[in-house]
């Protein structure tokens, strides 16, 4: 049996869930609510509003390293739920997915950030230690996103803050069956290695 590698933060903010969707479904408005520092510019492909079925495109910068991502958003329920795929320019949602889920509770609303990574692993040693370890790092990276959501909403730091080291379900629910997905990324692994033996012999 496999399993997704994931994460998510959640936390409750002084602010109707109004306000919070406006600012997080926003996703020009991106560089300043990711936490992770990574986002640097957000422009949506060919104008217009986001949607589902939308794609954006997200210049990154992970340490030092830039690229771009094409993004589509696969959930787009106002005000309550977003959900995005990420991907590449002409290949556009193909990996990891990404969710913001927002519930009016008293005193504000609870916000959710997570994601589903690709990577689908057994729940064994030494794979529990690779999925642990990659969950503390996204669940760390996000926890600063609630923070950042409710400073730019004038709001007090979040409150009853909740981390966990596995992904939302409903970011799960538009991945492909993990055995699918440990099983293409199993052949890419493979095809990987052969590729480089090929250029290691022809030097």
């Amino acid at each position: 049996m496999l399993r997704y590698t994931g994460a998510a933060a959640s936390g409750v903010i002084a602010a109707p869930i109004e306000r919070v969707w406006e600012l997080v479904s926003d996703v020009t408005r991106h560089p300043i609510i990711a936490g992770s520092g990574e986002v640097q510019e957000v422009s949506i492909v060919g104008g217009g509003d986001l949607a589902l079925g939308s794609v954006f495109q997200s210049q990154q910068n992970m340490r030092g390293m830039r690229y771009v991502t094409a993004n589509k958003v696969i959930i787009w329920d106002a005000p309550y739920r977003m959900a995005w795929k990420v991907g590449a320019p002409g290949l556009p949602g193909v990996a990891q997915t990404w969710l913001f889920d927002l519930t009016p509770v008293a005193g504000g609303t609870r916000v959710e950030n997570g994601v589903a990574l690709v990577y689908a692993l057994p729940p064994i040693p030494p794979f529990t230690w690779v999925s642990r370890k990659l969950a503390r790092g996204y669940a760390s990276s996000i926890t600063p996103t609630l923070t950042n959501i409710a400073r730019l909403l004038d709001a007090p730091p979040p409150t009853q803050v909740v981390l966990r080291e596995t992904p939302p379900a409903a970011a799960l629910a538009h991945m492909p069956p993990p055995i699918v997905q440990g099983v293409a990324l199993a052949l890419g692994g493979l095809a990987f290695l052969a590729v480089t033996r090929r250029i290691m012999g022809a030097r």
